[in-house]
């Protein structure tokens, strides 16, 4: 398909339209595809977290794997996903099964696939914590059974090259106590949707949060007066300032001046630069830059 708008395809609800979009349905299917493209590189959306797409579009070829990467299976002591299978569907698989671990990914939005790329998880722990092994597919159709290891996890990122797909994984889930379990997941639940937003379009937490000493990100937010700073139809929500949320006419131009702002002001006043915990789609370098984007 051609010019396929996205915004409506992201938690943010904002963003500009795809020149090329598809769906995979399976690894013969994506790798089909990717054959079509050549080897370019292609953009995945899965859940649409974390996502800031450009106004004008992504620039380049987007792709929503589908069909079999949605399934999951809990087994004796992992859980098999497929890279499209919903975050939260497969966090509470795992909770009813009395699986420990998990409660570090509840109320995390977007797809296993995502928490991958991103290492989902605390502050303390991620996803690659758990994770036994993760296959992905190249844009010349290769394959690779990726370990802890090959990808070098750290907080809110790892080192892959971002045109790597990943299709399968495997996530280790030890049976453990019921009642613990449910306590978990339910303190961590109960924490997350009385702090951070869930009743407005907003991608997740804005900026990763800096190393302790440091104060946390919305602290530095705070201290520099940026909570309920406005531009266009973006603002920093008023109940928790490392969020932006959109008011139902924000476009990404209005994200970004914010962003630029915030970045500005807590560097200027606390000497400390905020590093974004989003990805960005279309935004040109120099922008990129500006943001802390590119490392």
């Amino acid at each position: 398909m051609r010019d396929v708008p996205l915004a409506e395809l992201t938690r943010w609800k904002i963003g500009g339209s795809a020149p090329a979009f598809a769906n995979a349905s399976s690894e013969r299917q994506l790798r089909q595809l990717l054959a079509e493209l050549g080897g370019q590189p292609v953009l995945v959306l899965g859940g649409g977290a974390n996502l800031l797409i450009s106004d004008d579009g992504p620039g380049g070829p987007v792709l929503m794997l589908d069909g079999e990467f949605k399934e999951y299976e809990v087994r004796e002591r992992s859980i098999y996903c497929g890279a499209a299978a919903p975050l939260s569907g497969v966090v509470q698989a795992a909770r009813r099964a009395s699986r420990a671990g998990f409660w570090i990914l509840e109320a995390v939005p977007g797809t296993v696939g995502g928490a991958l790329r991103l290492n989902a998880g605390t502050a303390e722990e991620g996803i690659w914590d758990r994770a036994l092994w993760a296959e992905a597919i190249w844009p010349d159709g290769s394959k690779r059974r990726l370990r802890r290891d090959d990808v070098k996890p750290r907080y809110r990122g790892i080192d892959l090259d971002p045109g790597a797909i990943f299709v399968w994984t495997e996530i280790a889930a030890p049976p453990a106590d019921a009642a613990r379990v449910e306590e978990e997941h339910g303190q961590r639940r109960e924490a997350k949707l009385a702090a951070q937003v869930y009743d407005q379009p907003t991608c997740g937490s804005t900026w990763k949060n800096p190393a302790p000493p440091a104060p946390s990100a919305w602290q530095l937010i705070d201290r520099v007066g940026m909570r309920g700073a406005r531009r266009g139809g973006a603002q920093i929500s008023l109940k928790h300032a490392n969020f932006i949320v959109n008011l139902g006419d924000a476009r990404a131009q209005d994200v970004i001046e914010l962003m630029l702002e915030t970045r500005h002001r807590v560097h200027e006043e606390t000497g400390i630069l905020l590093e974004p915990e989003i990805h960005f789609w279309g935004i040109p370098e120099e922008v990129l830059r500006e943001l802390g984007a590119v490392r």
